[in-house]
Formats: structure tokens, C-alpha cells, sequence
């Protein structure tokens, strides 16, 4: 299905958006609001096939920049902090704001207008975003994700070992191993249902959405109701890219 589409984007203007991540690089195609195809771990050689194929295209990069591509053509958005959003964003450092975070801010929005959505986003660092029912982008928190609080236990001591996550960790660990799994995943399991709580006390009704690649491991642990959308990123992409529709 890789190439399904591409050679009918220049007639039917088919949308092309691209999320340069810490960890790799992710691209979706839609047709108006619908995903018609998606891809994860694309490499430089593939990105490059897409780039040229597609009349409208949005690239999101955590680097605040692209990596070994040309962006020659005028149909490529870079998102950045100057461009036009259909939200309000308040943030005091716009420059500093982390590019899917204000995507994925936009696509709360776009699913739920008019509502207080917080949005938390289990990747490489776990994020809380929050965008208010008047649409405003009001900012959020950054904490270690899954991965990183692994490692770091494994880098900062001299004994504990570097493991992978468990879906299914005990509550009272009986050794090591068990241990780590249990302050790591229980811990952060924790750490997500007390912002929640925190955020249900300001703002009653909140909508709360999970994300990310490491949303697996909390989605079905969490004793708050949450919706859980592995494509938000992507779906605000498309809408930034459709607000900015004039520029092509």
C-alpha cells in the first residue's frame, strides 16, 4: 500500500503530512478528513518519493528542522511558531513550543470544539497539553517518558539493569526486575491519573485524550476515562495544513 496513492495526489490534491519525531519519522495521507494511508519508520529515500509526489504537504519536526530532504517546493509547510493556526495559542514562548504539541493541540480541537481537552502524549518525553471549550492554547507539562526513566536507571546507578516496559506490572515487586517495572509503569500510571484529577477539579467535564507511541502500556491501567487516538498528530497536521489552505 505504500505507493497506493501517489500517483493520483496531483489530481486530486491529496494531502501529504509528515511527523519528524525524536525517534523516527512518520507520514499519513488524507483525502479531505479521512486517513487513507499511514506510515511509521519511513526513512529518507521513501520521505524523498512522497515529497515530490504530493501538491500539499505539512512537515512537523521536534528538531526544528528537516533532515536530509529538500524542500525546494512552495507546497511544503514547515510548521514552525509563525505558522497560521485555527486555534488561539497563548503560550508565552511560542518559539520554544514543541511542533506536536501544537499539532496535536489543533487536533483536540478539531474532535472536540468547543470543549476544555487535555491531551497527554506518551512518547520519547510524556506531555500534558491543554486547550481550552474557547479554543486557546494555554500550555501544559513536560515530564520523562517510558523510555527515558529506563534508561536513566540504568545509566545513573550501578547496579540496575536496562529493561524493556511490562503491559503488566505488579503492584509489590519481589525482585529487582519486578521492581523496576513496578515504579516505572505503576509510577507513571499514577503520575497521569493525578494530573487528570488535578484538571477535573478546574475544569469540570474535561475531555482527556492519550497518545503516542508508548500509550499502550497506560491505556487500559488508568482508572480515569480517556479517549485514546493514535492518529491525533496527524489529524491536526491535516487541519493546519486545510487553515493554511490560501498559501497553495
Amino acid at each position: 500500500m505504500a505507493f497506493a496513492f501517489i500517483k493520483f495526489a496531483h489530481y486530486f490534491m491529496i494531502k501529504l503530512t509528515v511527523d519528524q519525531g525524536n525517534s523516527n519519522t512518520k507520514l499519513a495521507v488524507f483525502n479531505q478528513d479521512e486517513m487513507i494511508e499511514k506510515i511509521s519508520n519511513v526513512d529518507d529515500v521513501l520521505l524523498s518519493t512522497y515529497l515530490s509526489k504530493f501538491d500539499r504537504v505539512i512537515i512537523s519536526s521536534v528538531k526544528n528542522k528537516i533532515d536530509n530532504i529538500s524542500l525546494s517546493s512552495p507546497n511544503i509547510i514547515c510548521l514552525n511558531s509563525t505558522t497560521l493556526l485555527p486555534i488561539k495559542n497563548v503560550y508565552q514562548t511560542p518559539h520554544s513550543l514543541g511542533n506536536d504539541r501544537i499539532a496535536l493541540a489543533v487536533g483536540a480541537n478539531f474532535l472536540f470544539p468547543k470543549k476544555d481537552v487535555l491531551i497527554i502524549d506518551a512518547g520519547t518525553c510524556m506531555t500534558f497539553d491543554f486547550i481550552n471549550k474557547k479554543g486557546q492554547y494555554l500550555g501544559g507539562a513536560i515530564s520523562p517518558g517510558l523510555t527515558i526513566r529506563y534508561q536513566a536507571l540504568n545509566t545513573f546507578t550501578a547496579q540496575l539493569p536496562l529493561l524493556t516496559p511490562s503491559k503488566t506490572p505488579k503492584l509489590i515487586g519481589a525482585n529487582t526486575e519486578e521492581s523496576i517495572q513496578s515504579g516505572i509503569i505503576n509510577g507513571m500510571r499514577s503520575e497521569i491519573d493525578g494530573i487528570i484529577y488535578r484538571y477535573t477539579q478546574s475544569y469540570p467535564g474535561i475531555i482527556v485524550i492519550l497518545t503516542g507511541g508508548d500509550a499502550i502500556f497506560f491505556d487500559k491501567g488508568l482508572k480515569n476515562t480517556i479517549f485514546a487516538n493514535p492518529d491525533l498528530l496527524m489529524i491536526g497536521l491535516n487541519k493546519i495544513l486545510d487553515y493554511n489552505e490560501p498559501i497553495f
